[in-house]
């Protein structure tokens, strides 16, 4: 009720007590309460804060529950967040320092490949795909034309394989060469365009990416050429010595040269021989190879030669015993002038 109405207090013994005055309002109150708006919302602490339920049941990818690792002794302890951050951390780092070492290994590998110098070509070189001709594997049918021996004093001690020549038998004269053509640098000329290497063959003549030259271009006699050096070993057709001893002789300054037709045909051997010519190749030849293992016959003519100079060692001649060497052989071979030459010529096309 108002204080104005309100009853006085009455004492046991009589005395009124007077109502004291009511005091004048607080000038600061809050706004709330200075106009009547009603109080502010409290705020209650008797509950407590929802349980962690929602993330009991969250798990790892191997089922593990994050209120487990809430709970383990290493992480409960004091500090035992901020360890396991620390660990996290020092694993990302070890992790993203192997990963950067592994792409730098990787690049640092492949620009050596890339920059490192090419392995040495061998004598079995492979032509490069679909290049232009004359680039390919090839078997080169030839024979033996003719023979000179006027670098020695002794015509024993030169010898041609197959050992007969075309006027002695067409098909016992035949020699087989296979040979590999490689384009060599598609920017360089034409005249040195191709490189050349020799696979197995009876007469021993190894050579490696040796470069060919272009000779003649345009006309009917264009052709490949290229020579190398070569020491070419002959084991006489007859006794040397006086006492009979088996001899080996050396032609050191042998030079072994080649001409490959582009224009001009071969005509040897000829279709009705070409099926035993094929039969004696595989015999005569020694490579093994023939025609058939991935070499296509050459188009055109083919003249091969095998050349040297008479002079001081011309020949080298020893004895041998169980294939080692022993004295050297002088009676009976003495030096012709250089102009006096050793041939064997063999090529693709009738005399």
């Amino acid at each position: 009720m108002p204080g104005d109405t309100r009853l006085s207090v009455i004492a046991e013994d009589g005395y009124v007590q007077p109502v004291p005055p009511i005091p004048p309002k607080a000038a600061n109150r809050p706004l709330g309460r200075r106009f009547h708006l009603g109080d502010p919302p409290r705020h209650s602490f008797e509950k407590s804060p929802p349980p962690y339920s929602v993330w009991t049941n969250v798990t790892g990818p191997k089922g593990e529950r994050l209120v487990d690792v809430r709970n383990n002794k290493f992480v409960a302890r004091r500090g035992g967040w901020k360890r396991l951050c620390v660990v996290a951390l020092v694993v990302t780092a070890l992790l993203a320092g192997l990963i950067v070492g592994l792409v730098l290994g990787l690049r640092g590998k492949h620009s050596n490949d890339s920059s490192g110098p090419s392995p040495a070509a061998s004598s079995s070189a492979t032509p490069t795909p679909n290049a232009p001709f004359p680039a390919g594997s090839y078997t080169l049918t030839t024979f033996l034309d003719t023979v000179s021996t006027n670098c020695t004093s002794n015509a024993a001690t030169w010898r041609c394989y197959p050992y007969t020549t075309y006027s002695q038998s067409s098909t016992a004269a035949l020699a087989t060469f296979n040979w590999v053509i490689t384009l060599a640098d598609s920017k360089s000329s034409a005249s040195s365009n191709y490189t050349i290497s020799s696979t197995d063959n009876p007469f021993a003549v190894d050579f490696s990416n040796v470069s060919m030259h272009l000779v003649d271009a345009g006309l009917s006699s264009e052709r490949y050429t290229f020579s190398v050096p070569i020491k070419k070993t002959v084991i006489p057709s007859a006794a040397i010595t006086t006492d009979n001893s088996m001899a080996r002789c050396f032609y050191n300054d042998t030079t072994f040269r080649s001409d490959l037709y582009t224009r001009m045909s071969g005509s040897y051997p000829s279709p009705a021989s070409a099926s035993s010519s094929a039969a004696t190749s595989s015999t005569t030849a020694g490579s093994g190879n023939g025609a058939s293992q991935g070499f296509q016959p050459w188009p055109y003519a083919i003249r091969v030669e095998e050349t040297i100079e008479g002079g001081t060692n011309v020949p080298a001649c020893y004895k041998t015993l169980n294939g080692n060497l022993g004295d050297r052989i002088t009676d009976g071979i003495t030096a012709e002038a250089q102009k006096n030459m050793c041939s064997c010529l063999y090529k693709n096309w009738d005399p």
